[in-house]
């Protein structure tokens, strides 16, 4: 009976809210463990002997953006502004898209669960020298400190500090895999505290 699923739920009745509640629990849990395994996953790539990437045009501008854009509803739900500078094609890498797409959606992500409500993330692309361009993201969060700084970047390392206490929920490989594959495509993964607070992660990349 088609009508029989329709009935089941008017004769039980709206969920209770503490059972919306659950299910909304268990929904965000298991989007959790997805992106668990899908670091898992990507630690297995970034840690096979000869792991390489494709070489290709990429524009920093544009894939500063197209991240942006992909966590614009996380920012806004925790009333964070995203702001990308810098003009297009004045950034363009030799590397992989996907990869440096992904690498910053790392970056963003943690910038806005580190970042207070009403704080802004910048992401700036711009180019280095004639062989170097880079993409920065700098929130207005606690910062790094130097013995952080200098583990940031290990398998497992949580961020942990101070507005959240490290429970952003994250594996602690998101940064880990970011730097492996940085290094894959010839660059390097950074980060310092900047002058007025906050952290600044700096992915450089060769230029195209």
């Amino acid at each position: 009976d088609p009508d029989a699923p329709d009935i089941r739920a008017r004769l039980a009745g709206p969920l209770r809210d503490e059972y919306s509640d659950y299910a909304g629990t268990i929904a965000s849990a298991g989007q959790h463990l997805a992106a668990m395994l899908d670091d898992l996953s990507d630690l297995e790539v970034v840690e096979t002997p000869g792991f390489a990437t494709v070489r290709e045009r990429v524009d920093l501008v544009d894939a500063a953006g197209r991240a942006a854009g992909i966590l614009g509803v996380r920012a806004q739900n925790r009333e964070i502004k995203l702001i990308v500078a810098g003009d297009r094609g004045a950034a363009m890498a030799l590397a992989e898209f996907r990869r440096v797409l992904q690498i910053l959606i790392n970056l963003i992500g943690n910038a806005i669960a580190y970042s207070p409500a009403g704080s802004t993330v910048t992401i700036t692309a711009s180019a280095v020298d004639e062989r170097r361009v880079a993409v920065s993201v700098a929130d207005e969060g606690p910062g790094v400190t130097p013995e952080q700084a200098q583990r940031i970047f290990e398998k497992f390392e949580r961020l942990g500090r101070d507005n959240d206490g490290g429970k952003d929920g994250g594996s602690g490989l998101g940064l880990y895999i970011s730097h492996r594959l940085a290094a894959a495509m010839d660059g390097s993964l950074t980060v310092a505290s900047a002058d007025g607070g906050g952290a600044v992660f700096r992915l450089e990349l060769p230029a195209a």
